[in-house]
C-alpha cells in the first residue's frame, strides 16, 4: 500500500515538473558552475530536468548507503541470534544433565536413609526389651 502511495506522489511530482518545464522552454540561460567556468546558454527546461535528475541521484546514493548499513546490522544481529541460540542449547543440555544428577543424588540419599533406618532398627533389636 505504501509503495502505491509513493508511486502516486512521484507521478504527481513528475507531472508538475513536466508542466513547469513546458512553460519554461523559451528562456535561454547560462549557469556558473565555478567562478571561472560558465556554461553556454541552454534552455531553462534542460536546467530544471538536470537539477531533478541530480537530486534524484543524490537521494539514491544516500538511500543505498543507509540500506547497506541496515543490511550489515541485520547480518550482525542474525549472527548474534545464532550464537545466543547455541548458548541456549548448551544451557538446556546442562540443565538436563544437572536434573539427572540431582535425581541420582536423591535416589542415593533415599538409599542411605533406608540403610540408616535398618541400622537403627537393628540396634533397637540388639538392645532388647527393658
Amino acid at each position: 500500500m505504501i509503495s502505491k502511495i509513493k508511486l502516486i506522489i512521484w507521478l504527481i511530482v513528475l507531472l508538475l515538473t513536466a508542466y513547469f518545464v513546458s512553460m519554461n522552454t523559451q528562456p535561454q540561460i547560462s549557469i556558473k558552475l565555478l567562478p571561472t567556468y560558465e556554461t553556454p546558454e541552454i534552455p531553462l527546461a534542460i536546467v530544471i530536468i538536470l537539477s531533478i535528475v541530480i537530486g534524484a541521484l543524490l537521494i539514491l546514493v544516500f538511500t543505498i548507503t543507509d540500506w547497506i548499513a541496515f543490511k550489515f546490522e541485520k547480518l550482525k544481529l542474525k549472527r548474534k541470534i545464532s550464537s545466543l541460540e547455541k548458548d541456549l542449547e548448551k544451557c538446556q543440555k546442562s540443565i538436563k544433565s544437572l536434573e539427572e544428577e540431582n535425581k541420582k543424588l536423591k535416589e542415593q540419599l533415599e538409599i542411605e536413609k533406608n540403610k540408616q533406618n535398618i541400622k537403627v532398627e537393628m540396634e533397637d533389636k540388639k538392645s532388647g526389651p527393658l
